[in-house]
């Protein structure tokens, strides 16, 4: 009995370790394609598979977009570099794209307006090193698809977070809302835990009275009970004496 326990056991275990290395194997296997939002079946992107496997296995998007742009239109985003030099890297690719011509422009301009990187196509791979501080633009233009598209843009730059041009100047504003929020929230919750406190101590100041209270009643009946006792007793004394 005790040697078909071991081998039942040493069974499980087996079994356990070849489930644990299947799974890393996976992992893997789609480590370099972590950060892809893609239909790896659509044979458009198939070399652009095979360059963010070469280039990219590295990379861990810092934050990633889908950017809505309508047919005929311009977007501008913002990325505010602080911290120089630094790798400006990432991706942008259109994942519905059914044909090699629905494309979108795609643009990385430097504070000065020079143009850093420039691409017309549904998937691009950019890595730019920056020396220079400042707001880089990063522009989408969609003339050729008759619809709104919304492609994917996938960043890292140990940077601040992209902002939308229109909202540049109302950001002081939302900051300065949040953290106004965020006082009155802190004051709420050392009200409500004020009032948890006073209660609490209501409530054990109330609880400290009905114990003693409890036991005062206690003594009373039980007194009451030995003095019923007695008293019965003694008149059945007088009785059974007449």
């Amino acid at each position: 009995m005790k040697n078909l326990f071991i081998l039942f056991f040493l069974y499980l275990l087996n079994n356990s370790i070849s489930q644990k290395n299947e799974t890393k194997s996976n992992d893997d296997s789609k480590k370099s394609n972590d950060n892809l939002n893609l239909n790896i079946l659509n044979p458009l992107f198939k070399k652009f598979s095979e360059e963010w496997a070469q280039k990219m296995s590295h990379f861990h998007s810092q934050y990633t977009y889908s950017i809505p742009v309508k047919y005929k239109s311009q977007v501008e985003y913002y990325e505010n570099i602080t911290k120089v030099p630094c790798v400006f890297e990432g991706a942008i690719l259109y994942d519905e794209a059914k044909s090699e011509r629905e494309t979108i422009d795609f643009l990385i301009l430097s504070p000065n307006k020079t143009v850093l990187f420039e691409s017309t196509s549904f998937a691009s791979i950019f890595s730019i090193n920056l020396t220079y501080k400042g707001l880089y633009t990063i522009i989408f233009n969609n003339r050729r698809i008759n619809k709104e598209i919304r492609p994917i843009l996938m960043v890292n730059s140990g940077q601040n977070l992209i902002i939308e041009k229109e909202n540049l100047s109302e950001t002081e504003k939302k900051l300065e809302t949040i953290k106004t929020f965020l006082n009155h929230y802190e004051q709420d919750i050392k009200i409500a835990r004020g009032f948890k406190r006073r209660s609490n101590e209501e409530l054990s100041t109330t609880n400290r009275y009905f114990f003693i209270f409890s036991i005062i009643e206690t003594f009373i009946l039980i007194g009451v009970s030995i003095w019923q006792y007695f008293y019965l007793k003694h008149l059945f004394e007088i009785k059974g004496s007449l």
